[in-house]
């Protein structure tokens, strides 16, 4: 027995230290436990395994600036984190940051904002929701480039002493829905490309905008390739110098409503309605050029455009050949214009189709136009021009000029339309489960409201039909069908 209790003493010790020796090597083993790699900064830490970064304190662009960008996956702030007073360029490039949580930052003495965000590529999420931006002064690209965002909430945003907002939202290209109608913009001065290239958004209200200070919009809305109303209406352009490229690229547009802009301090707009390829009317009757300088391809390639009048338009300051150049360009279906008395003549290098000639409607038997590829006309007063041949006009027989407005309260949705000459009832129709369902069908008004509580983030088709003389026109109704996403 005391042997027994001996050799088991051994072969604990040898066990414990691995010093048996029976003229065979011995490898030992050891169970090591990995801690987390923490990358400690002066105001952050970093999991280097997650990629998780964490804000604490007094947050310095310069602190940041020891950080691999490319291995951020998420940034959080803790409780306490101090956003600096210039924050312009904070997290610009962190392209791999699918999440960033600054609701318990503290932003109360930043004043600019500028490419804050800008280049964070994938980014789906940005909570915001304790910011305090009531000093801020400049979001100018503060979004630019957060190309897979696909929400953003800035209701609680103070915008009262911002007064750049160009590019804000820049290539926003998976936002859907955005809502800024409780932006403050009285001191905006600038808005340039503030939505270019949101390409997926579908609807926008910008009735509350206050644009009276704004001197630059060039290409606001560019490449808002899914936006079918574009409702500036209420828009004071008084001071707008810059409207070049404007709508250019908004190929779906089915309504863009310019017929209250004060146009008197404009000097280009250049490409203004570039490729606003669905529009078949525009009302831009009111328009004051006499300071435009360029409106090289400002109706380019509006290829539905039937009518224009532009009686108000004075091209006495336009620069030779460019400022002229393509302004009516692939306009295919342009069959009448109206000219003023400072719209003097129409060059070829405008482009105007010529087909089989113009003519003047108080002389219909005269062209006038010359026989080359593009109309040359040589106008004197106020006229009218027609593109032969001369159709009789067919006068629609479907609801055109169609605008929604949303109600984010109720969830749903308020139509209203130009009234069809002849039509004596109105009828509603919805695309649900690969079928059209009809609404309501004994419409008498020019306007519908859709029921309460659709579901908010939804996308319904719906199509709005006439009936003339007994007919109901659905075949155009669901050709022009508007798009719209609850709210």
């Amino acid at each position: 027995m005391k042997i027994k209790k001996l050799l088991a003493a051994v072969m604990t010790l040898c066990m414990v230290t691995g010093a048996v020796n029976y003229g065979m090597p011995i490898i030992a083993q050891a169970i090591t436990v990995q801690q987390p790699v923490v990358k400690e900064g002066n105001c952050y830490s970093m999991n280097m395994e997650t990629g998780e970064l964490t804000l604490r304190g007094e947050v310095t662009e310069q602190w940041l600036k020891g950080l691999t960008r490319s291995l951020v996956t998420s940034i959080v702030a803790e409780k306490g984190t101090v956003l600096p007073e210039y924050s312009q360029n904070l997290f610009e490039g962190y392209y791999a940051c699918t999440y960033i949580d600054l609701s318990n930052a503290d932003t109360s003495n930043v004043k600019d904002m500028s490419s804050m965000f800008c280049g964070c590529y994938h980014v789906k999420r940005i909570d915001l929701s304790g910011f305090d931006t009531s000093k801020v002064t400049s979001m100018k690209t503060m979004f630019k480039r957060c190309t897979d965002l696909t929400t953003l909430d800035l209701s609680e945003f103070d915008t009262s002493n911002v007064t750049d907002m160009s590019g804000m939202f820049l290539e926003c290209k998976s936002l859907k829905t955005l809502d800024v109608s409780s932006f403050n913009t009285s001191n905006v001065t600038d808005m340039r490309e503030m939505f270019k290239e949101c390409t997926e958004l579908t609807s926008i209200n910008l009735n509350s905008f206050d644009t009276s200070k704004v001197t630059w919009m060039h290409e606001i809305f560019r490449d808002c390739k899914s936006l079918t109303t574009i409702d500036v209406s209420k828009f004071d352009t008084s001071n707008v110098k810059s409207m070049c490229d404007m709508f250019s690229g908004c190929g779906n547009a089915l309504s863009i409503d310019v017929s209250g802009f004060d146009t008197s301090s404009v000097i280009d707009m250049w490409g203004m309605f570039y490729n606003c390829s669905s529009l078949r009317s525009l009302d831009v009757s009111g328009f004051d050029t006499s300071k435009v300088e360029c409106m090289y391809g400002m109706f380019e390639c509006c290829s539905k455009l039937t009518t224009l009048d532009l009686s108000g338009f004075n091209t006495e300051k336009l620069r030779y050949n460019y400022g002229r150049d393509s302004i009516f360009n692939n306009c295919s279906s342009l069959n009448t214009i109206t000219f003023g008395e400072k719209f003097k003549y129409i060059i070829k290098y405008m482009k105007l189709p010529n087909c089989e000639g113009w003519v003047n409607v108080k002389d219909p038997t005269t062209v006038i136009s010359g026989d080359g590829e593009f109309a040359e006309i040589d106008n004197y007063g106020k006229n009218t021009y027609k593109r032969l041949p001369i159709e009789e006009e067919i006068k629609p027989t479907y609801p055109t000029n169609i605008k929604i407005e949303y109600s984010e309260k109720y969830h749903q949705v308020r139509f209203t339309w130009d009234k069809v000459e002849g039509a004596d009832r109105y009828g509603i129709a919805v695309y649900l489960a690969g079928k059209w369902r009809i609404q309501a069908q004994n419409i008498t008004d020019t306007v519908y409201t859709s029921p309460k509580n659709l579901t908010p983030g939804k996308t319904y088709k719906f199509a709005i039909a006439a009936r003339v003389n007994g007919k109901w026109d659905t075949a155009n109704a669901i050709k022009n069908a508007v798009t719209v996403t609850i709210k």
